[in-house]
C-alpha cells in the first residue's frame, strides 16, 4: 500500500517536472513568437486567452502527464501563433504561412494520438486533446467570418453548445459509442475550415462556400446523430 501511493506520487511528480520543463516553455514561446508577429495589446490578449483556455486546466490536473500531452501542448502552441497570423494579417482568408501552419497543428492531432494509443494515455489527456482540438475550430470558425459571414460560427460553436447543454440535460453525458465517421467527420472540419480561408479560396469563393458548407452539414449531421442516439437511450432506460 506505501509503495503504491509513493508510486503516484512520483507520477505526478514527474508529471509537474515535465509540465514545468516542456509544457510552460512550449506555451511562453509560442506567445513571445505571437507577440512578435504582431506587437499590438489587443492581439497579444486574445492570444494569451487562446493559450489559457486551452491549457489552464490541463497544466492544474492532478493526474499524470504524459509524451500525447507533451505533444497536444505543443499543438496548441502552434495554433496560438496562427491565431496571431490571422489577427496580424489585414487581408481576407488566411496566408498560406498560416495555412501551413494550420495543416502542421491538424497533422499533429493525428500524431499525439498515435502516440496516446502507444505509450498509454490518460483520461485527462484525452480530454485535454479534445479541448484543444475544439478550440481550434472555434478560431478556424471565427476567422472565416469577415470572409463568407456568421454561419461560419457554426461547426466551431456545436462542441460548446452540446456541453453547454448537457448542464441541462444529463441523457446528454452519457458515453457515446465508439464511431468511425464520427472521428472522420471530426477530422474534415479543421481540413474543410482550414481550405474555406486559402487564398485559392478567396479566389474563387464559389470552392470556400463549398468547404463551409459541407463542414456545417457535417457537423450538423454528426452531433444531431448522437443527440438522438442519446435521446433514445433516455426513452428506454
Amino acid at each position: 500500500m506505501a509503495q503504491g501511493r509513493r508510486e503516484v506520487g512520483a507520477r505526478r511528480m514527474n508529471g509537474l517536472a515535465r509540465r514545468l520543463i516542456v509544457a510552460l516553455p512550449v506555451l511562453l514561446g509560442a506567445l513571445l513568437v505571437a507577440w512578435s508577429l504582431t506587437p499590438n495589446p489587443l492581439d497579444a490578449v486574445v492570444c494569451f486567452l487562446v493559450a489559457g483556455v486551452g491549457a489552464i486546466r490541463s497544466l492544474l490536473r492532478r493526474d499524470s502527464w504524459t509524451r500525447a500531452d507533451d505533444l497536444t501542448t505543443l499543438r496548441l502552441g502552434v495554433i496560438v501563433i496562427v491565431t496571431a497570423l490571422f489577427l496580424g494579417h489585414d487581408g481576407p482568408g488566411f496566408t498560406w504561412t498560416a495555412v501551413v501552419l494550420g495543416a502542421t497543428a491538424l497533422a499533429m492531432d493525428g500524431l499525439d494520438g498515435k502516440i496516446a494509443r502507444s505509450t498509454g494515455s490518460t483520461r485527462a489527456g484525452a480530454l485535454y486533446d479534445e479541448a484543444v482540438d475544439a478550440l481550434f475550430i472555434l478560431i478556424l470558425s471565427m476567422g472565416l467570418v469577415p470572409l463568407w459571414g456568421p454561419w461560419c460560427l457554426i461547426p466551431g460553436l456545436m462542441y460548446y453548445a452540446f456541453h453547454l447543454m448537457s448542464a441541462f440535460r444529463p441523457t446528454w453525458r452519457r458515453q457515446l459509442p465508439k464511431s468511425l465517421s464520427r472521428r472522420v467527420i471530426a477530422a474534415a472540419q479543421g481540413i474543410l475550415l482550414l481550405a474555406a480561408g486559402t487564398p485559392i479560396a478567396v479566389a474563387i469563393p464559389a470552392f470556400g462556400v463549398l468547404c463551409v458548407a459541407a463542414a456545417v452539414v457535417s457537423v450538423l449531421y454528426s452531433f444531431g446523430r448522437d443527440i438522438l442516439w442519446l435521446e433514445r437511450r433516455r426513452a428506454a432506460s
